[in-house]
């Protein structure tokens, strides 16, 4: 879990780093009894930056970042495209037409009689002849519009086809703050913009942040703290690099070693004889011909996809937070808060017919054209109340608080996306991207649930001499994804650990300590879990929708999991803190895990989730660090 000013969040990069003051890390018990379950592993601690001095100041920031793709494997270049080895190569009779057929060749195919050119064009992987040098009809030779039309081109490897693909990427960052101070307040506004190029030709980054915090004495006893953060984000382009896709993720499996890169990016709007996209995986004449196709077997040229292929995601996030502490007498506050938590996603595509129209859907590439949208908000509110105490009594330390909160989480989607691998859907009017232009419906799918969970917790904290401590925590949980007649769950901790240096007085040792813990920590599930909705079909049945049963059931009797967790250990720092260890043996047993179990479909179920599950994790953990340059 990240917390950012008290506000809890999975990404962290909601925020500038330029803008952050410090970073630290909460664990343990003290981390469960704040912000729950989710901080069973830890908070990482994110604390952005205040005014500080006197009266106004403004930075401002500056920097360009410039990246290049650094690592790719090692690829043969010893044979070009093909199945066949040397008996890929086929010669263009003109005069004798089709081999197979009979039947004359087109005239624009007339300058290449006698010249050689792979059989196999359709072939994406190269098994084929030996990347000799010798001179062949290439894929952007055929057709006419072409500058190197009639010519013929050296087949000979290209080592670097795959790292020329990509571009240098470029970042533009710049930041301004200002900052002011009064007797009785503090106040920082900081803005980032952020404009990348990426390395995938035509992929870009737009990102704007601003940050805000205001901190106001209202009285000797009243202050009133604010901060929200604000970001939006805009990526372009298509990032998937999963098994055969247009771009990249086809380079290391279906391409061929003596594809010239450089020709790839100056012919990619480069069109056949008949107006269709010229791909570097066109069947070549004897197959083109048979099938009567110009098109590419599998493949476009990647620019020419990434050009016109138009995929746009946008992230909005708002985080808010006001804080009140009130001091009723001294060592004891009062304070209340409130946070939001609201992330807005949207993505956009759109398939045009320039490409769609390139497909051959009756042979092996199928593109339809069409478009999609996907919309999904989620929020989070925390309303938090809470006393402090922290007073020293003599030899005695005591810090100790109590409170409650409660936790909202909503979630709300709409997604309508057309297919844009499908044989019978596409846009009836070419490029006129609104669902009333489809060839068939679109069935939009949305998605709403919410969740609340109701806490109190305390926690106390004793030391003695500041050597020797005591740590007491407790949560209470009644979490609305449970049934309601269990949805409650107490999770307790007790720790205590001896500060053993405060005994030597010895120059090399700045700090040791030895500690133990015992605690507990409860969870429940996500939303819905437990009372599942029926699912909707996206194809109606002659114009009715079809409702499906759910496939998992639910045991009626279903209780929260419970963690339960001891660890030992030591933590030591030498040399005014230079070099340190810290050891830790823990032993943690997990019960009552919610898990689906699977069971016989004759049930009319395909699993059923109940609590069946338990684990048992033993560790050491040893880390060291050390600071062999420092500057005061």
């Amino acid at each position: 879990l990240y917390v950012i000013d008290g506000i809890p969040v999975s990404n962290p990069n909601v925020v500038d780093m330029e803008n952050v003051e410090n970073v630290s890390v909460l664990k343990g018990p003290n981390a469960t009894a704040l912000y729950g379950q989710r901080a069973e592993y830890g908070v990482i601690m994110i604390t952005t930056k205040k005014a500080q001095g006197k009266g106004v100041s403004v930075e401002l920031n500056s920097n360009t970042t410039f990246e290049s793709v650094a690592y790719l494997p090692t690829y043969q270049d010893e044979y070009g495209a093909g199945y066949d080895g040397e008996g890929e190569w086929e010669i263009l009779d003109y005069a004798g037409g089709h081999p197979w057929t009979g039947a004359p060749w087109p005239t624009e195919f007339q300058p290449f009689d006698g010249e050689k050119f792979i059989h196999s064009g359709y072939a994406d992987e190269s098994w084929g002849p030996k990347l000799d040098g010798s001179q062949y009809v290439a894929w952007y030779n055929w057709w006419p519009d072409s500058p190197y039309y009639g010519q013929t081109s050296s087949f000979s490897p290209q080592p670097d086809n795959i790292k020329d693909f990509y571009d240098t990427g470029v970042t533009l960052k710049n930041t301004v703050a200002i900052s002011g101070t009064g007797s009785d307040f503090n106040a920082r506004v900081a803005y980032t913009n952020l404009d990348q190029k990426g390395l995938l030709p035509y992929s870009t980054l737009k990102k704007n942040m601003v940050n805000a915090s205001l901190s106001y004495d209202a009285s000797k006893r009243l202050t009133v703290n604010g901060n929200f953060s604000f970001s939006n984000q805009t990526v372009n382009g298509d990032f998937a690099d999963g098994y055969s896709n247009q771009t990249t993720g086809a380079f290391n499996s279906w391409f061929a070693r003596n594809i010239e890169m450089d020709k790839m990016r100056e012919l990619q709007d480069l069109t056949t004889t008949n107006g269709y996209h010229a791909s570097w995986n066109y069947w070549n004449p004897t197959y083109g011909e048979y099938f009567g196709t110009e098109n590419g077997a599998f493949w476009y040229n990647p620019y020419f996809w990434l050009k016109h292929y138009k995929n746009e995601n946008e992230n909005r996030y708002f985080l808010g937070k006001v804080d009140v502490d009130y001091k009723i007498i001294d060592g004891l506050t009062a304070n209340i808060n409130m946070t939001t938590n609201v992330r807005n996603y949207s993505r956009h595509f759109e398939m045009p017919d320039v490409v769609a129209n390139s497909s051959d859907p009756g042979l092996y590439n199928t593109v339809s054209s069409g478009f999609g949208n996907d919309k999904r908000t989620w929020v989070e509110n925390n309303y938090n109340a809470a006393l402090r105490f922290d007073k020293v009594f003599g030899e005695l330390s005591v810090r100790a608080m109590a409170g409650g909160n409660i936790r909202t989480n909503s979630y709300d989607s709409f997604i309508a996306n057309m297919p844009t691998g499908s044989k019978t859907q596409g846009l009836v009017i070419p490029d006129v991207f609104t669902y009333a232009n489809t060839k068939l419906p679109v069935t939009a799918t949305t998605n709403v649930w919410n969740k609340e969970v109701r806490s109190l917790y305390a926690n106390a904290s004793l030391g003695y001499r500041s050597m020797i401590y005591l740590d007491i925590t407790g949560r209470q949980d009644w979490s609305s994804a449970l049934p309601a007649d269990n949805n409650g769950y107490f999770y307790p901790s007790v720790g205590g650990s001896f500060v053993f240096s405060e005994l030597i007085d010895a120059s090399f040792l700045s700090f040791g300590k030895v500690r133990a813990g015992w605690a507990q920590v409860g969870n429940d599930v996500g939303a819905m879990r437990i009372n599942p909705t029926y699912p909707l079909s996206g194809s109606p049945y002659y114009g009715l929708p079809q409702m499906y049963t759910n496939t998992q059931g639910v045991d009626p009797n279903i209780a929260p999991s419970l963690n339960t967790s001891f660890e030992v250990g030591a933590d030591v720092n030498f040399f005014q803190d230079r070099v340190g260890a810290s050891f830790t043996y823990f032993n943690e047993t997990r019960t009552n895990e919610i898990i689906a179990v699977d069971m016989s479909n004759a049930t009319g179920y395909n699993d059923y989730l109940t609590n069946a599950g338990s684990a048992q994790r033993t560790g050491i953990e040893i880390t060291l660090n050390g600071t062999p340059v420092r500057s005061d």
